[in-house]
């Protein structure tokens, strides 16, 4: 866009030419997040509320002991209620806890997840694992990197812009970041099989996957003042 500034008394025009520049940004996942509900179901409320709270300490040990550490734990609440269904079928409640885990590594995550199957075999408990979204993070070298190419790919659109108005680019007057758009697609890279000796038949071989990355736009609106060429 080339454009003026309306023109006062003793003030020269001011002409310049904006344009919008835009980079990718590459961010690599450094938290895998995981939502685990734990719930019971007995015969009254007290058995329920003591029962879930014996179940949601079990839980807690097994994950401490397969490796997640305290600070990657977090309480997620809880909650009790009869479901509708039992109230003519048969009496009863049901109570849960919520467990949030935030683990820098999915092996140790998953593994500490396939660790608490044991104590869920009761048809009275269930275990629910929602995994969340992950969280991503990038360095300020790649971020830096990303700016400076947002800011170059504007330069470029000008130059062009510059040309067939036969002018030429002075220097840059403002810069204005847009924020990033996008991001919300992500995925993980190629597949690989974790190191080691080849495992037995009736144990599960864990294949690791390349550390999910996510592709976000910034953007910036640069003017660039010109003059006659």
């Amino acid at each position: 866009m080339i454009a003026e500034t309306q023109p006062h008394k003793n003030i020269m025009i001011d002409s310049y030419i904006e344009v919008t520049g835009e980079s990718a940004l590459v961010e690599q996942v450094n938290t895998y997040r995981a939502d685990l509900s734990i719930s019971v179901r007995a015969t009254t409320t007290d058995n329920a509320i003591s029962e879930a709270g014996a179940l949601r300490d079990d839980c807690i040990r097994v994950l401490k002991s397969s490796g997640i550490a305290p600070q990657e734990m977090s309480e997620g609440g809880s909650a009790i209620w009869q479901p509708w269904f039992w109230k003519k079928a048969k009496p009863g409640q049901e109570r849960s806890f919520r467990i949030l885990i935030a683990c820098s590594e999915a092996k140790r995550l998953y593994g500490a997840l396939d660790a608490l199957q044991p104590i869920f075999e009761h048809q009275r408990y269930t275990l629910s694992v929602s995994m969340l979204a992950p969280q991503f993070e990038s360095s300020d070298d790649a971020r830096s990197a990303a700016h400076t190419a947002a800011i170059a790919n504007a330069r470029k659109k000008a130059e062009l812009i510059a040309m067939e108005a036969k002018v030429r680019l002075s220097r840059v007057n403002q810069i204005e970041e847009l924020g990033a758009c996008g991001g919300d697609d992500w995925g993980f890279g190629g597949m690989r099989a974790a190191g080691g000796p080849p495992m037995a038949d009736d144990q599960p071989v864990y294949v690791e996957l390349e550390g999910a990355k996510r592709v976000s736009t910034l953007r910036y609106r640069v003017r660039f003042g010109i003059a006659a060429a």
